[in-house]
């Protein structure tokens, strides 16, 4: 954190112009006195004065429906609850009890495998998520994760005790599912891990920002609460059946971001609050324009209405 610059919002809103600038400058590697940096400046300035002159923001302003504040409220809830109902903390909590399950005379081993493999995905996700947007990783994190859990509970309902649970466990299926368990993880850090908390920290606008970001991680941690207490419980009834259960949340996670998390990719502030308030649907937002940048013929209606078939939506560009 030593290196990373500080927030061009929080600079100007404390007077310091020149700071701010340079902040900007050094975030998109252009000259100071790039005129696009005193342009982006007047634009942060002119979003921290309408905020100053509106006032604090009160809990009843989260249900306001008008400026989109609920609609996003909910979404950042949202995506921060199926974050946890993914199941990876199935695999981070209790590791070591699955893999002494499926045969391991040393669990903890794996568990430490999984450790390394977790936090090298996640320097992989750092650049996939700038790369390729918030919208596509959370997609591509969801499909790939329902493919790694969907192996990992059917060899270990069908082929872990060939000879029932009493008469040992195959080595072959216990292998096939912590090299699942690594595929599945190395899903899970480069996409779902971070990028809820990039997608909360990009949607709401600053005068609202502190309260609906409480609210969605109090969701986030009150899932992973429920998860880690009832484990033990549905894991001793069902054993790996639970891994169908987490890959049921996944493909909900799917269809939820496809339909309801709009792309924030490269977008200020107060370019996201335009998006939703111009009502612009998910699945076109990457073809959102700020205002600033449009072109004559440009028509911002046509990205808030779609008639082409569902099948269309799903399999057309995201």
């Amino acid at each position: 954190m030593t290196f990373v610059p500080e927030s061009p919002r929080y600079l100007v809103e404390v007077g310091k112009i020149e700071e701010a600038k340079r902040s900007i400058a050094l975030s998109n590697k252009v000259s100071v006195d790039d005129p696009a940096i005193a342009a982006e400046i007047e634009i942060v300035q002119s979003g921290i004065e309408a905020e100053k002159l509106a006032g604090n923001a009160s809990w009843g302003e989260l249900f306001n429906t008008k400026t989109k504040v609920l609609q996003r409220l909910i979404m950042g809830a949202m995506i921060q609850s199926l974050q946890q109902l993914t199941g990876d903390n199935y695999f981070f909590y209790y590791g070591t009890t699955v893999f002494t399950a499926v045969g391991l005379q040393d669990s903890f081993e794996t568990s430490i495998v999984l450790g390394i493999v977790n936090f090298a995905s996640t320097l992989v996700g750092i650049f996939l998520v700038e790369r390729y947007g918030r919208r596509r990783c959370l997609l591509w994190g969801a499909a790939s994760m329902v493919c790694c859990m969907v192996v990992f509970a059917s060899v270990g309902v069908t082929r872990l005790w060939p000879n029932g649970k009493k008469n040992g466990s195959s080595k072959g299926a216990g292998n096939c599912m912590i090299v699942f368990t690594c595929f599945y993880l190395f899903c899970f850090a480069t996409t779902w891990a971070p990028i809820p908390f990039v997608v909360n920290s990009e949607t709401f606008p600053l005068r609202v920002k502190s309260k609906c970001m409480s609210i969605a991680q109090a969701c986030n941690w009150l899932w992973g609460f429920l998860i880690g207490f009832f484990t033990p419980f549905i894991s001793g009834a069902i054993d790996f059946y639970y891994g169908y259960v987490f890959m049921g949340c996944l493909v909900f996670s799917y269809f939820y971001v496809f339909f309801f998390v709009p792309e924030t990719k490269g977008l200020t502030l107060e370019e996201v609050n335009t998006l939703w308030e111009e009502g612009v649907l998910p699945w076109k937002s990457t073809e959102w324009v700020p205002p600033n940048k449009r072109s004559s013929d440009y028509n911002a209606n046509d990205l808030a209405e779609d008639d082409q078939p569902f099948f269309k939506k799903m399999f057309g560009k995201k």
